[in-house]
């Protein structure tokens, strides 16, 4: 397990783990991140180490590596900067194959920190150990065991989705987003300053990670121009990698700089090459997870035909201006369609693409508008704006100090219940069509409190709802592009051989 192609084992698999630099502290993140990896039930063998011993809340602390009773597969070092290196020595000698180093205050800082890198990478080299960082926030492994070796305090849970970044904090920000819509996280890597390992390593690994479906990935500078490419590239064939990219202006390059220590070069050049890949750009953290709940949720798009179906006009009049500007299509209904909607939607619906209900008196009526559009209409994909003001107003009609609770329950429950109904329907559409049918929920309906929340109900039903026009349907176009992309490669290949 020593030699460099394995050190994925060690470092995602791990069997047992040093925790070198555990403190009792809880101001030091050697308590709060061995506090993370024990609370997040890491179920192999853990050694935390500290010269003084004694124990860490009931559990042996070990004076060195020496008093190790077992073989290790990966040490977590959290020991000041300038101990590093002896650190790093003692792992060799103890045959440790992995390292993550937490430590800050290297090539970030400046020459001296620089100089004090490349001595601990000189160190690793000489004694076949692969190092994490220095810098690092950590690695979080959601497989086979749990492992939270990281500084953010909340819980993780297995998902599909990795997260790679140049930067500790965007990737909390990152997995959080997912998290708290229900999607979980299959491995985080928080790069940090790259002396050994680097982004290009993580991508690799990952490319054949049957755990990932999805990457995302944060970068301020590429060291291995060449080498990202390829590996990217390649994996876009088969997931999606959607990136951001740090450091596009003169600021936000010298901020990268003093950050990581990163490089960054032109970014219309980045961002051209990264098209030619088929990877997905993102603008900011919020698209990222957009994009990504989206490509997870439904089903894979097949053209840019969109079908709206929405509950006002406002909202149908903004989308089709934002399609419009997407590059999708709002192709007319023509005359058969729109017979076939009269037979249930009121008189004065819009009669033509978007369909605008004009608050409809029947949840049912935007479903059964989706299958026309979806089943008749040949379209790729249908948009549903306005989902949750039922449920808001029969939750505010069940709070209200002036109506009689047993006069307004009846009916309220009918309005929840039906919209709950709504979003079961929307799931079984989708898997009958095998096309995307995307919830958008106005805000307020974010902020439903209890289990009456319509979001967490699509949530726990595995579709991504949005809180604007916007944000969906700019979402759908980025993960329309990547397919037809891959769809066109992947012809393109076939006919070459």
């Amino acid at each position: 397990m020593n030699n460099g192609s394995s050190f994925s084992a060690s470092l995602f698999e791990p069997r047992s783990i040093a925790f070198i630099g555990a403190s009792t502290n809880p101001a030091k993140w050697g308590f709060n991140i061995l506090h993370h990896i024990i609370r997040g039930g890491y179920a192999g063998d853990l050694y935390p180490i500290n010269p003084q011993g004694g124990t860490w809340f009931g559990r042996p602390l070990y004076r060195s590596l020496a008093e190790v009773p077992g073989p290790v597969d990966l040490a977590i070092i959290v020991v000041p900067k300038e101990k590093v290196p002896d650190t790093l020595r003692e792992c060799i000698d103890a045959r440790i194959p992995a390292a993550v180093i937490i430590t800050a205050g290297f090539g970030e800082t400046g020459a001296e920190g620089k100089a004090l890198e490349q001595e601990v990478l000189s160190i690793a080299r000489s004694g076949g150990i692969r190092i994490v960082g220095p810098n690092t926030m950590g690695v979080f492994s959601a497989y086979p065991s749990h492992m939270q070796a990281v500084m953010t305090s909340a819980p993780f849970k297995q998902g599909p989705v990795a997260v790679v970044t140049q930067s500790g904090n965007l990737g909390t920000s990152i997995s959080y987003r997912f998290l708290r819509r229900g999607i979980g996280i299959s491995r985080l890597i928080s790069s940090g300053n790259e002396a050994d390992l680097t982004v290009e390593d993580y991508l690799e690994y990952l490319e054949t990670d049957e755990k990932t479906r999805l990457i995302c990935l944060y970068v301020e500078g590429v060291r291995q121009g060449r080498r990202f490419i390829d590996t990217i590239g390649r994996i876009s064939s088969a997931k999606p990698v959607i990136l951001l990219k740090g450091g596009t202006g003169d600021t936000g390059a010298s901020a990268a700089m003093s950050h990581t220590g990163a490089m960054t070069g032109s970014f219309e050049v980045f961002q051209s090459i990264c098209s030619q890949a088929n990877i997905i750009m993102a603008e900011s953290i919020d698209e990222m997870v957009n994009i990504g709940g989206l490509m997870l949720s439904q089903p894979e798009i097949r053209g840019k035909r969109i079908g709206i179906v929405t509950q006002g006009g406002g909202w149908g009049v903004i989308s089709a201006d934002l399609c419009e500007a997407a590059g999708l299509e709002l192709p007319p209904l023509d005359d058969r369609v729109v017979s076939m909607l009269d037979s249930f939607l009121p008189p004065y619906w819009s009669r033509r693409n978007p369909v605008d209900l004009v608050a409809p008196n029947r949840v049912s009526m935007m479903t059964d508008s989706a299958e026309a559009l979806l089943k008749h209409a040949d379209m790729d994909a249908v948009l549903l704006l306005g989902l949750g003001y039922l449920t808001g107003r029969a939750t505010r009609w069940m709070e209200s100090p002036v109506l009689p609770r047993e006069v307004v329950e009846q009916p309220a429950r009918k309005l929840i219940a039906g919209e709950r109904e709504l979003v079961d329907l929307i799931t079984r559409q989708i898997r009958q069509f095998g096309k995307p049918i995307i919830p958008v929920v106005d805000i307020v309906g974010f902020d439903e409190p209890g289990e009456n929340n319509i979001v967490r109900h699509l949530d726990t039903k595995g579709i991504m709802a949005y809180s604007s026009p916007e944000q969906a349907i700019r979402a759908l176009a980025k993960a329309q592009d990547y397919y037809e992309r891959r769809r066109t490669r992947a012809e393109a290949l076939q006919a070459s051989r």
